[in-house]
């Protein structure tokens, strides 16, 4: 597109260094993803390299492979080593598309009511969306880096954090490290729960859960403003701190000493302005092993 007569053209995308990107087909011609990957300036150790897979990746990746690469530059100082990071999202410039995540990260329709007159959409895809990660993407991924099945992370946030905890609890196996950032416990407690109890207790359990400090109240820059009494009733209703300690609590219980369950609370930050720390905690909890 040009303005104002000045034959100036649309500029071209921004690619990161280090970065590739490319489409996979979802089965039988469906719906695809997109994915993108960040590879380390260094070449692979023998064991191949450790690697991150996160969700929502149009929104998050470029911010996730900086923090990957500046961290890993100096790895004695930041106790992050290089990471190859593997996001996933889909054909789209926008930031989400919030219909197809909803169906890939739920199990099913959420406890809570949907608001008079909204359409909530296809929920319940989470199974099939496992199976593309580790049956689709998995291999693509292989087939261009080597890798170390043994330090391979899932990162989501928000209702991706909700189906971290979902793949911890039905494929203990698929990845040695699971990052759930502001998990959407609220989504359907019970069924994420009831995962947990069925857990194979011989399976590795590294689990990481990370919350903003304003996730269940107002942040001190929200008081006052247009539309903050719904969002402090929604938070109060979700109770995500509340719920997220109780689920590191049934962890713990569940799984006995031997499980690494790591909790944290990170202070002044809310839902949104989670993700950014949570990022660099991600890292070192996947390089700390």
């Amino acid at each position: 597109m040009s303005g104002g007569g000045s034959g100036a053209s649309e500029p071209a995308p921004v690619v990161l260094p280090g970065t590739a990107r490319f489409d996979l087909t979802g089965a039988e011609g469906g719906p695809g993803w997109r994915i993108f990957v960040a590879v380390p300036d260094t070449p692979p150790p023998e064991a191949g390299y450790p690697s991150l897979l996160m969700l929502d990746a149009n929104a998050g990746f470029a911010s996730f492979a900086e923090t990957a690469r500046r961290a890993g530059v100096r790895p004695r100082a930041t106790g992050i080593g290089p990471v190859l990071i593997v996001g996933v999202g889909y054909p789209t410039e926008a930031p989400h598309d919030r219909e197809r995540r909803r169906f890939d990260f739920t199990a099913g329709p959420a406890r809570e009511a949907a608001p008079p007159g909204r359409e909530v959409g296809p929920t319940g895809g989470s199974a099939a969306f496992l199976a593309f990660l580790l049956d689709r993407l998995r291999p693509a991924i292989a087939a261009r880096w080597r890798l170390d099945p043994a330090r391979a992370a899932l990162f989501g946030h928000s209702l991706g954090g909700a189906f971290v905890l979902e793949a911890f609890a039905r494929a203990p196996r698929a990845f040695s490290h699971h990052i759930a950032v502001s998990p959407s416990i609220w989504w359907d407690e019970p069924h994420l729960l009831a995962g947990l109890a069925a857990r194979d207790r011989t399976a590795p359990a590294r689990l990481a859960l990370m919350i903003g400090e304003y996730e269940e109240a107002l942040a001190p820059w929200q008081q006052g403003r247009a539309g903050s009494a719904e969002i402090a009733e929604r938070r109060a209703r979700r109770a995500m701190v509340t719920t997220l300690h109780r689920f590191a609590q049934a962890a713990r219980r569940e799984l006995g000493p031997q499980a690494r369950i790591v909790s944290e609370v990170l202070a002044g930050e809310d839902h949104a302005s989670v993700l950014a720390p949570a990022m660099s905690r991600a890292l070192r909890f996947l390089s700390a092993d």
